[in-house]
């Protein structure tokens, strides 16, 4: 099954923001602040002469990563050109990366903002000039549509199979604590952690969380907060990373050391292959107990083929719901065979 998926599947700077938006663009103020109904250029009667821009946050996690190989691979197969550039989590990067794209000739953007509450201002104006695609983070209210992740349901279900696992160890009540997202996670990250617990709770186990830390989603910074919390709060039975780069990390922690003999993992959402191969490898009594599919080949494909349709006129902005949410599956050690591809992108 996973197979088919994958492969169809502040203040601050603020000011500079401000001054980004009032001094680019030739000098130009953006005069309207209503959503853009057509492509930029206008429509193009020719998929290859369509012009795709690409706003990533971030290339640090394999999931923005693996985004960005499937969003080459399917503008190498339809036709269009992609202009891809990620921000490094700094919407500033972004604004003007945006800016560059639109003067580069793109007709639609798809855009991962890097902050859902900071880029208010900025995707306003952005998407008063050209049709804008959310993919993974968006910013309520501007732009045409979004393609996301149920991170609170991929959350919960997660949480759920991995009380279930407790509970069948005996362990109604359990001590915990988690690897977040970086400060401007402000949305997906809290959703993941909030459903994963939801999950605990309808599965029947208490919780204590005794401490959290940022692990940046990515697998070294996971490894170095899980050390440190483990190293203060070592009788925990559970490390929880809201993506599995962060789990992978504290896997790296607790696997064959005496002292964390009893230390689990748990992921709340992402379903990154490495990750899915240490629950096949474990079974139903090994470390790693569970995560969930979040595809980024789904994502691309989906939000992709919506910038096409609308810069060739195939839809209209309009024809689109606010959001959209790729499949949300947990994936445990009953069925991991059913979503693990050693040979996927992610």
């Amino acid at each position: 099954m996973k197979k088919s998926i994958r492969h169809r599947a502040l203040a601050g700077w603020a000011v500079g923001v401000a001054i980004v938006l009032t001094t680019t663009a030739c000098g130009n103020i953006y005069p309207s602040k209503e959503p853009a109904q057509t492509p930029a250029g206008g429509v193009q009667s020719d998929v290859d002469d369509v012009v795709i821009g690409f706003a990533q946050q971030q290339l640090q996690a394999p999931y923005f990563a693996a985004m960005q190989v499937k969003s080459e691979e399917i503008a190498e197969d339809k036709g269009f050109k992609l202009l891809f550039q990620a921000a490094n989590k700094d919407p500033v990067v972004q604004m003007n990366q945006m800016q560059a794209m639109i003067a580069q000739g793109a007709n639609v953007l798809v855009v991962n903002a890097t902050s859902v509450k900071g880029q208010k201002e900025m995707m306003t104006q952005i998407a008063s000039k050209i049709p804008v695609v959310y993919i993974d983070t968006s910013v309520p209210g501007t732009g045409t549509t979004s393609v996301q992740s149920d991170n609170l349901t991929i959350g919960r279900e997660s949480g759920k199979i991995t009380a279930e696992r407790f509970l069948g160890m005996g362990k109604p009540n359990i001590k915990m604590v988690i690897m977040t997202g970086p400060a401007t996670d402000e949305n997906v990250g809290p959703n993941r952690r909030q459903g994963f617990l939801d999950g605990l709770t309808e599965g029947g186990v208490k919780y204590e969380i005794k401490a959290e830390q940022s692990g940046d989603y990515a697998q070294d910074k996971g490894q170095v907060a899980a050390e440190n919390m483990l190293a203060a709060n070592p009788d925990v039975d559970l490390v929880l990373g809201l993506n599995d780069s962060m789990a992978l990390g504290a896997y790296n922690v607790v696997k064959d050391k005496a002292q964390y003999k009893n230390v689990y993992i748990a992921a709340s959402a992402d379903g990154q292959k490495e990750g899915e191969a240490l629950i096949k490898e474990g079974g139903c009594t090994g470390k790693y107990i569970s995560t969930g599919l979040n595809s980024p080949t789904l994502a691309a494909e989906e939000a992709l083929a919506i910038a096409v349709d609308i810069a060739t006129g195939a839809k209209k902005p309009s024809d689109y719901p606010p959001q959209s949410f790729t499949l949300a599956v947990e994936i445990g050690c009953n069925n991991v065979d059913e979503y693990y591809d050693p040979d996927s992108i992610f």
